[in-house]
């Protein structure tokens, strides 16, 4: 056997770290992993927790001793993640390659808090499983923002429908009317055909007690009203969830051409009661040629904004939206009234899932 000591001729050493060197490397990866806003779990490969972060103990309420060397199934309830499964399972899935799901986490008190769960194995030099990585992040708040929005879509629907409803119980009596003096009017018109005087006397009574009971003249003119009524009320039910659609482009996962100016206006219409409690909202779009994009991922950047821009404000202002074209790019600004951002939360602002505390 080989000295280890001895390298093979064309064989490369990598130059050892000193002590002091791996100190400080140490001590840099220990700072970066403490710091970061996501949560961590590092398990070994029978899936004992074997390492957390900060950001976990936060969110969970743990101690750290308290989560060392227990089963990630302890505080993660997705039964499909590495961990929760056997030992020998985890040992040998082929689905520990980086993926993404949603699972929810265990805190101490026993909520259940929902995640956005990265997993991916840590292996050694002869690719066995050692363990595994979960970052996660926190999507209540996420969540509670979907919520919001549906809310409010859901808001903006009923309103039409609300008086939709209310006109046809209305419609419903007037038909019952018209249709009792019809009736009155039909009898008259066969008793004119019998030519039986009698009879024809008191077909004209009834039709006159059937108009004396109708107001004929009024129920013609409010005929015209709630139809024209409940075809708007229609017609803006359709346009919203026109813009819903266009807003999620359902059947658009490809890149395709898009007018950004329509983005926005499908947008607005979604965030439509967030804004007009609190903004008005003031327009300036240029004429702009379609741009080659993923529209509805376009759009969850322009709901971010305006909804954000709403939010800044405190009680009334201004959200203003303006698009252009500049040296080649199209573009789209907003912009508000509101309190702006600190240079603190500035610093803060790419970083995946922040939120102003």
């Amino acid at each position: 056997m080989r000295p280890e000591s001895v390298p093979e001729a064309g064989e490369e050493v990598a130059p050892k770290l000193g002590y002091e060197q791996e100190r400080r490397a140490n001590g840099y990866l220990e700072q970066v992993f403490s710091s970061m806003q996501g949560t961590v779990v590092v398990t070994d490969s029978q899936g004992l927790i074997q390492t957390v972060n900060r950001a976990l103990l936060e969110l969970l309420g743990y101690t750290e001793e308290e989560l060392l060397g227990r089963p990630l199934s302890a505080i993660c309830t997705n039964a499909e993640l590495p961990g929760t499964a056997s030992p020998e399972a985890a040992m040998h899935s082929e689905s520990l390659a980086l993926v993404r799901v949603e699972t929810r986490y265990r805190a101490r008190d026993g909520r259940l808090i929902p995640m956005l769960c990265s997993r991916s194995a840590l292996r050694d030099e002869h690719g066995r499983v050692e363990g595994v990585v979960c970052t996660a992040f926190d999507l209540t708040e996420r969540k509670e923002f979907v919520a919001q929005l549906a809310a409010g879509i859901a808001h903006e629907i009923n309103n039409p429908l609300g008086f939709i409803f209310s006109n046809l119980g209305t419609l419903a009596e007037y038909s019952r009317d018209i249709l009792g003096l019809v009736r009155g009017y039909e009898g008259l018109y066969q008793a004119l055909e019998g030519g039986d005087a009698d009879q024809i006397a008191q077909a004209r009574l009834q039709v006159g007690s059937c108009r004396a009971e109708v107001d004929v003249d009024y129920l013609s003119g409010d005929l015209d009203q709630l139809i024209r009524e409940s075809r708007e009320g229609a017609e803006r039910v359709r346009h919203i969830i026109q813009n819903l659609r266009e807003f999620a482009h359902l059947d658009k996962t490809e890149k395709t051409p898009a007018d950004l100016n329509q983005c926005l206006e499908s947008t607005l219409t979604i965030a439509s009661n967030e804004l007009k409690y609190k903004a008005e909202v003031e327009k300036d779009y240029a004429i702009l040629p379609q741009v080659l994009c993923y529209p509805q991922k376009l759009n969850q950047v322009f709901i971010n904004l305006l909804v954000n821009a709403a939010q800044a404000i405190a009680e009334q202002g201004v959200v203003s939206i303006r698009t252009f074209q500049e040296e080649g790019w199209v573009c789209a600004a907003v912009a508000d009234t509101g309190q702006g951002m600190s240079p603190e939360v500035r610093r803060c602002l790419f970083e995946p899932f922040f939120t102003i505390p």
